[in-house]
């Protein structure tokens, strides 16, 4: 069934290389290799964008708007860790801070103030409380 499923889904292209394969996990295996050095490259030219985004001339909205649709398609390309366990749960709040300082670096110079207040809070803040204190100073 899954086999038939990946036969009916891929294009032409990638049908006739492997039309006369028996098994969905031979296909798969193929597959992935044949297409997983273009995702790591992809992966790095999104982290590059989301390293080097900064406001500029965007509104505040705007610039965390990128920036999250940015991390969300970063991250539907990676796999995170799922378990309840502490290490899972250390790594989403480190990843969640590392977009907090990110959003945060990006900001227009302009934002100093608020930036430093934010980064003298104890806990720091979630990403979208950082969002929404420096969008009530934009307006």
């Amino acid at each position: 069934i899954v086999l038939s499923w990946i036969l009916n889904t891929v294009s032409k292209e990638l049908f006739n290389g492997i039309v006369y394969s028996t098994d969905a996990f031979t296909v798969w295996t193929e597959l992935k290799e044949r297409f997983n050095k273009v995702n790591e490259s992809w992966n790095f030219s999104l982290h590059r964008e989301i390293a080097c985004s900064t406001q500029g001339n965007l509104t505040i909205s705007a610039y965390y708007s990128k920036l999250k649709q940015l991390w969300d398609e970063y991250d539907s390309s990676v796999t995170l860790p799922s378990c309840g366990c502490q290490t899972a749960k250390a790594y989403l709040e480190h990843d969640q801070q590392q977009k907090l300082f990110q959003f945060l670096m990006g900001l227009n110079d302009s934002y100093g103030n608020i930036r430093s207040q934010i980064l003298l809070m104890s806990p720091l803040p979630t990403l979208g409380q950082a969002y929404s204190l420096i969008n009530q100073e934009e307006s």
